[in-house]
């Protein structure tokens, strides 16, 4: 019997990632196909620039996301205690129940238990749909935040002139690397550059 509404945008109070998000933010170029004719001079090329991040620790530190969690908790605030209200009342006739069981008839016994039983399937019910409704406005609420951190790798994507961007959270399987290719640093400046005229409202 479930006992407490518990949907989180994030998966601790301190670390407040945001959770189930398994998708990739990479952003990827097209690169055009040499013509036999050019394969000489392809040679002499500079070779081609990938840029690596991590979407996880970005949604951590990105401006906003913060502003994000507050509000998903202060939505759900009404629903959790309308749970625990719930839960409480049946709590209490579970409780009244027992007390009184021995002294029943087994029809009143069997008509009671069944009465207790009702109330636990509507409570089962009322979190199912409430759950449904946190994740969905959770996404809500993420969309945005999803949408600028692409943006803002696509922008250092182009201004860096790199091919493509891996995100380690979408499951890019990279043993190792040059330092030099992360640049989680330049999406987070970018990220914050661009806050005050693209924070969520």
């Amino acid at each position: 019997m479930p006992t407490r509404f518990t949907p989180s945008i994030h998966s601790s109070s301190r670390s407040l990632p945001f959770r189930c998000l398994r998708a990739a933010i990479a952003v990827a170029a097209t690169i055009a196909t040499a013509a036999p004719v050019q394969a000489q001079a392809g040679r002499d090329a500079p070779p081609t620039r990938i840029g690596i991040i991590d979407s996880r620790r970005l949604l951590q530190e990105m401006p906003g996301r913060s502003r994000a969690e507050s509000q998903f908790a202060l939505e759900m605030s009404d629903a959790r205690l309308l749970v625990r209200t719930a839960s409480d009342s049946l709590k209490i006739s579970i409780d009244a129940l027992a007390a009184i069981e021995a002294d029943l008839r087994p029809q009143q016994r069997e008509s009671a238990m069944m009465l207790v039983r009702a109330r636990e399937l509507a409570l089962e019910d009322m979190v199912a749909q409430l759950n449904v409704r946190a994740d969905r406005r959770l996404q809500e609420i993420q969309a945005p935040l999803l949408a600028q951190l692409t943006e803002a790798v696509r922008a250092v994507r182009t201004r860096e002139r790199l091919a493509m961007v891996l995100d380690l959270a979408g499951g890019a399987m990279i043993i190792d690397a040059d330092a030099t290719l992360d640049i989680h640093t330049l999406v987070l400046n970018e990220l914050r550059r661009r806050a005050p005229e693209t924070a969520p409202r």
